[in-house]
């Protein structure tokens, strides 16, 4: 989209974004909701995807199942991420930097974006899906050597 953003006609204010090419961003705008032009975005997610060169680095396709990522730094800023195991948006503090694509200021912006998605699978990394056959069969092995030396403390036991 290379035109600028037009907050239409009419009595209505709804919260939409623009993109602009000259800084490969997405900017907040007001949309009167009639008119306008092809400049205008529910979300900035759906803004970059659509606009930018650098979409995918930026909101890549399946960024909704990423994990929640902290970061690395020291800070603590409240943000949003989406939990695709329970098909909704939660709070998380965010450090400052690093992370992922699944973080967003706020609630409205996070639902906006991912929520419905849950039946779409994408990826999820194979860590995060097996951990709960690890952890069972962790468990299972653990009754099993503990069996298994208790039978034979048992049996010494008894032979003496």
């Amino acid at each position: 989209v290379k035109q600028s953003y037009s907050s239409g006609e009419g009595p209505s204010f709804q919260f939409a974004m623009f993109y602009d090419p000259a800084i490969d961003k997405c900017s907040p705008f007001i949309y009167k909701g009639q008119g306008g032009n092809a400049n205008r975005f529910n979300n900035e997610r759906e803004c970059i995807r659509n606009c930018s060169v650098n979409a995918e680095d930026i909101y890549p396709m399946d960024a909704c199942h990423f994990p929640k990522a902290n970061g690395k730094c020291s800070g603590r800023f409240l943000r949003y991420y989406y939990d695709s195991v329970y098909d909704r948006c939660r709070k998380f503090h965010w450090s400052g930097c690093y992370g992922n694509g699944n973080r967003f200021f706020d609630q409205i912006t996070c639902n906006a974006t991912c929520d419905g998605i849950h039946g779409v699978f994408k990826s999820v990394p194979h860590a995060q899906c097996c951990n709960a056959v690890i952890s069972l069969h962790n468990i299972i092995t653990y009754f099993i050597v503990s069996a298994i030396l208790i039978t034979v403390i048992v049996l010494t036991v008894k032979s003496k």
